[in-house]
């Protein structure tokens, strides 16, 4: 089914974290197509190249689990353009290992990334939103902090973590006119999943195509999902189509986790 072409975000200024590529890349493109203003920050050193190929207004150098990073870039935005009306918190990492065989670094930099990075995020897009009185957070989980496999353990302990502040968020936010939801999405066609899919394969002595083809067995649909349709859900959340959902977790996943 074609998509019929809204610009339900005309003017309005949205910020997408971890958008030069995969799922965030898809969500960007979304928002520019969509009318909105679009800030995409990204640790990639060719955010800003990336973002004016997608028509973004900005692409800006930010590493989300240093704060300063994070608050620096938001104040930017709200110095040029006087308001943040959505902000998405999609900026994240894979690796992982069986807990036994995870080293600390890798645990604390999977935890600095994948939380503390939405914390940094969700604080400093909350605080714009709540003086204006409106705005839209979208944040990024995962199908795995709901339902977690092994060598995913800190992984999805930081997915969950993700669920957890984000209905918080909702609960603080709302009387203030915020709204805050996430998105858990499930095995999707992008490079961060193809090295996770690479990983669980030499844990198992298997090839990569074998699991490849056993994880997409698993889904209904058929497919794996894509940037587009995690886009289409976050642009929703965003939107005042969803003016009274807050607080949700919506699985985007193809029918693995059907709930």
């Amino acid at each position: 089914m074609e998509r019929r072409s809204v610009r339900r975000f005309e003017s309005a200024l949205a910020l997408v974290t971890g958008g030069a590529n995969g799922l965030g890349l898809g969500v960007a493109r979304r928002f520019v197509a969509e009318g909105a203003v679009v800030w995409v920050a990204d640790i990639d050193p060719a955010v800003e190249q990336i973002a004016t190929d997608i028509g973004a207004a900005a692409g800006v150098p930010c590493d989300v689990s240093d704060a300063a990073a994070v608050d620096g870039v938001v104040a930017d935005l709200v110095a040029r353009h006087d308001r943040l009306d959505v902000c998405v918190a999609n900026a994240g990492i894979g690796g992982g290992a069986a807990i036994v065989d995870l080293s600390e670094a890798l645990y604390r930099e999977i935890l600095a990334v994948n939380l503390d990075g939405v914390f940094f995020t969700c604080r400093a897009a909350a605080r714009v939103m709540i003086r204006q009185g409106s705005g839209a957070i979208v944040t990024v989980g995962s199908v795995f902090g709901r339902d977690t496999p092994g060598g995913a353990g800190v992984y999805g302990a930081a997915k969950a973590g993700v669920v957890a502040m984000t209905q918080a968020l909702a609960r603080e936010l709302g009387p203030a006119g915020v709204r805050a939801n996430c998105v858990s999405p499930g095995h999707m066609a992008t490079d961060l999943y193809w090295r996770a899919i690479d990983r669980r394969a030499a844990r198992a002595g298997a090839s990569p195509e074998q699991v490849r083809a056993d994880e997409l067995a698993e889904v209904p649909l058929g497919r794996f999902g894509t940037g587009d349709d995690v886009a289409g859900l976050v642009a929703f959340l965003a939107s005042a189509d969803a003016a009274y959902l807050t607080g949700q977790t919506i699985n985007i996943d193809g029918g693995l986790q059907p709930r």
